[in-house]
């Protein structure tokens, strides 16, 4: 069956304002993206682990809202035991108080760990607080062996 615009002006009065809300809610969806949330800075610096730097992992930064931060949170990975919000997939960190989580994996992966293909976790999740100047900043972690 072809169809004309009679079949579609034909006694379906719903389609049209259907449609009319479709391409609404498309350009606006498409217009109102902005990357103007708060403003944020680049943290970097190097995780050691037992001494040594960290082989793959990530670190997550989570304001404190305990402490009266608030904002989005970051991430960023940690390569050969350097870590930099200003990477391709980071957008940085909102100043103030923070809570840290680091992931710490091996950098090999394996066979019978196929679920992080960092490699192998070498420590349960290391925990820290910090606090974010309004600046670019640096931001070492020495994480022992034995992490608590």
């Amino acid at each position: 069956m072809i169809f004309t615009w009679h079949h579609f002006n034909r006694g379906q009065g719903l389609l049209w304002p259907m449609v009319a809300t479709c391409v609404a809610l498309i350009a606006t969806v498409g217009c109102s993206y902005r990357d103007d949330g708060p403003k944020r800075y680049r943290v970097s610096g190097d995780v050691l682990y037992d001494g040594k730097p960290l082989p793959a992992g990530k670190v997550f930064f989570t304001p404190d809202t305990a402490a009266g931060n608030s904002g989005p949170g970051g991430y960023t990975d940690i390569v050969d035991g350097h870590y930099d919000t200003n990477s391709a997939h980071a957008k940085g960190v909102v100043p103030g108080p923070h809570t840290v989580r680091v992931e710490g994996f091996d950098g090999q992966s394996s066979a019978r760990n196929d679920f992080h293909p960092k490699g192998n976790m070498l420590f349960p999740v290391y925990r820290d607080e910090i606090d974010v100047p309004e600046e670019a900043s640096q931001h070492d972690f020495d994480i022992p062996l034995n992490p608590k």
